[in-house]
């Protein structure tokens, strides 16, 4: 029986912007052909996705200003960009669940244990949660998760 495989941000955000890793990235989506990503990480790059728009577009770069942006103008700077994102995880058929219901003092024991950023954390203990072994990602923190096996 084949697993999950769990995809993270970095992954979705190389290959959307064409980063340096972007065949690596492409390589490693197209091999596992079981991926699940969690909302957070939908979130994740899909702010990511509206930051750098409206940084390129509008010089943009502090948060309140994207704010304003999106309530006098919507979203219409980054459709397109939205569009292809939302378009990758339907043709890549990612499975896409909700992040663990963690208490505030799970997460922080995490971060604490293996020394992570609060949304590592999340990812890692979601990923426990649902029985997932292994996660791509260019993010080495991972490697300090004993459940995880991260790939590359």
């Amino acid at each position: 029986m084949r697993e999950y495989v769990f995809v993270d941000s970095n992954v979705f955000i190389q290959l959307l912007y064409e980063g340096a890793r972007a065949s690596e990235a492409e390589e490693l989506l197209d091999k596992y052909p079981l991926l699940m990503t969690s909302i957070g990480v939908v979130d994740e790059v899909l702010h990511f996705i509206i930051r750098r728009e409206a940084m390129n577009r509008y010089s943009i770069k502090r948060a309140y200003d994207l704010r304003r942006l999106i309530r006098s103008k919507g979203i219409s700077f980054a459709k397109e960009s939205l569009g292809k994102f939302v378009s990758l995880l339907r043709e890549l058929y990612v499975k896409v669940v909700a992040d663990i219901r963690a208490q505030p003092s799970q997460i922080v024991n995490t971060m604490d244990n293996y020394r992570l950023a609060p949304r590592d954390a999340i990812i890692a203990l979601t990923c426990k949660h649902y029985g997932i072994n292994a996660i791509l990602t260019f993010d080495e923190d991972f490697k300090r998760i004993p459940w995880l096996k991260v790939m590359p």
